[in-house]
């Protein structure tokens, strides 16, 4: 099987890149060069680099989750649920001019979350108001989200992913997620399942019929494998009537 390769920064592409996708150093002033892409994306890492309030791996990730998903997930409003610093939901505000509000919702807010939204305002000062910050566990997730809020949950750990379906069937929204740790989840899937196809596939099979059961539509896809190995990107549809 053919490697998933990178779209925004197709720089990293390159063998003699691909060991600095993983890389929890902070993105600065050394490490920008590395990524080459749009105009948009080049502004937003640049700021991004000037507050190093953000390590490279996750840069990565929020921009290539966002290239798959940013299509699939046509609403108004948009919840980054389990968002640590956000970035992945900033990128909508950012990016997709018709995306009226992106919530980013976590249990705690991380200390430099602040510089991050600031770093992605000063490349696109539109997606400032959009932007609401909501302190709050996933399950009070639906007190804080419009009906139909498309929902983002990019490694969600755990049990959170299954958190983030329940919150997808509340209020009736598409549903783009990462999962990973999958520790805690794997007995929810049926033996033979865990048995022929491994814990982690067998986990989201088993969520993918849970979906599918409640008439959403689902999709399977990548990030690269350079970012990380947990790098599942699973895609529901709500129903419409």
């Amino acid at each position: 099987m053919s490697e998933t390769p990178f779209r925004i920064f197709r720089g990293f592409n390159d063998e003699s890149l691909k060991w600095a996708a993983r890389s929890t150093f902070r993105l600065d002033h050394k490490s920008a060069p590395s990524f080459r892409g749009d105009p948009m994306a080049m502004r937003i890492v640049r700021a991004l680099a000037a507050r190093r309030a953000i390590n490279v791996k996750e840069t990565l990730e929020s921009f290539e989750t966002f290239s798959r998903i940013r299509r699939r997930l046509r609403a108004p409003k948009v919840a980054d649920v389990c968002c640590g610093h956000g970035l992945t939901g900033l990128l909508f505000a950012a990016i997709e001019r018709e995306v009226e509000e992106v919530v980013l919702l976590d249990r705690h807010k991380p200390p430099k979350a602040d510089l991050v939204v600031d770093a992605v305002c000063e490349a696109a000062p539109w997606a400032r108001e959009k932007i609401r910050w909501v302190e709050a566990p996933i399950e009070r997730g639906r007190d804080h989200l419009d009906p139909e809020t498309s929902v983002v949950a990019v490694h969600a750990c755990g049990v959170r992913t299954d958190r983030a379906i329940d919150l997808t069937f509340a209020v009736n929204g598409h549903l783009a997620a990462i999962p990973c740790c999958y520790n805690q989840t794997a007995k929810q899937a049926p033996r033979a399942l865990r048995d022929a196809l491994g814990a982690q596939l067998a986990t989201d099979v088993h969520r993918t019929y849970r979906l599918e059961a409640e008439g959403w539509r689902v999709e399977w896809g990548a990030i690269p494998e350079a970012i990380t190995p947990m790098n599942r990107v699973l895609v529901a549809h709500a129903p419409r009537s």
